[in-house]
């Protein structure tokens, strides 16, 4: 049995010709951190939503533990938690006062609610706010309620949309030490996020998604061999030749004024001569995750 068991899910919102998902299948067993990357508007959300049974799909099914996310849906409750994408805290209520109640309407008894929401306010470090509202804390220490909150359960199937964004770089790393320590405890987890570094920390399975289709999934080494060039270069757009470009590897153009070329390292010391004779500023890093999304899923439109 599948923690989630997608199959041929499409969704059309109500007066839009557009899908928001496509035929869409995908299985994710037990105890497994899976992440979705996709640009903005790739269905990444809505997924999460039907999954979380916010939305109905227009067509197809999903399964939760095998239970379906529609017929059974207050079963489904039961197994899951969500740290929403645009979710935010009550005001006038303080860290201590969301974790401890959240966990108290999920039937915790007073006596595990307290202990559990004194652990995970000290593992966010937010255990020095705990009785301060929350409008009077900064944006990051609210998105880490939200996240505090669904950390705090003992679901079996989280739902984190972008549960880091906006948090500096220390709160993001105890955040992803809170996810890796869900997982050491037998849960499940599907992420979303922008940042790559995070996917390739946590990440299990790693699925790229465009247009509301799965357009590829796998490892981290599995998704490194879809480009078979091991050395990225930047330099201005429109400053080399693009034919001559394109004799050294793919080319890639990163928003208006830059171009990425994906290429090996036998090239790059003739690439680097062109660029310095004719003063042209460049960069050179070796092949990342970014440099694999943005491939892919510049190749699909």
């Amino acid at each position: 049995m599948f923690a989630i068991e997608a199959k041929n899910v499409s969704k059309r919102y109500r007066g839009s010709t557009i899908y928001a998902l496509q035929e869409l299948n995908l299985e994710i067993p037990s105890n497994q951190i899976y992440t979705l990357l996709g640009r903005n508007g790739a269905g990444k959300t809505t997924f999460i939503r039907i999954c979380a049974t916010q939305l109905t799909p227009s067509s197809g099914t999903v399964e939760i533990f095998g239970y379906d996310v529609i017929k059974d849906a207050n079963m489904v409750r039961k197994f899951i938690s969500v740290v929403p994408q645009e979710g935010k805290p009550l005001r006038a209520l303080t860290p201590w006062d969301h974790v401890y109640n959240w966990l108290q309407i999920r039937g915790e008894n007073k006596t595990h609610a307290k202990i559990k929401t004194t652990e995970i306010l000290e593992k966010l470090d937010l255990i020095d706010v705990k009785d301060k509202p929350a409008m009077y804390l900064s944006g990051g220490m609210k998105q880490k309620i939200l996240v505090a909150m669904t950390m705090a359960t003992d679901s079996q199937l989280l739902f984190l949309d972008e549960p880091t964004i906006g948090l500096d770089p220390l709160s993001r790393r105890q955040v992803w030490s809170t996810i890796q320590d869900r997982k050491k405890e037998g849960k499940t987890i599907l992420l979303t996020t922008h940042y790559m570094d995070e996917a390739e920390v946590l990440s299990d399975r790693i699925i790229i998604v465009n247009n509301g289709q799965i357009i590829t999934q796998g490892t981290l080494q599995d998704l490194r061999k879809l480009i078979p060039q091991n050395i990225r270069m930047e330099l201005p757009k429109n400053s080399i030749d693009l034919e001559q470009l394109h004799s050294y590897g793919n080319t890639v153009e990163i928003g208006k004024d830059t171009l990425r070329i994906y290429t090996y390292e036998s090239s790059i010391k003739e690439l680097s001569e062109i660029a310095l004779k004719n003063n042209i500023p460049f960069n050179i890093s070796p092949i990342t995750l970014d440099d694999i999304f943005v491939s892919l899923v510049s190749s699909k439109n």
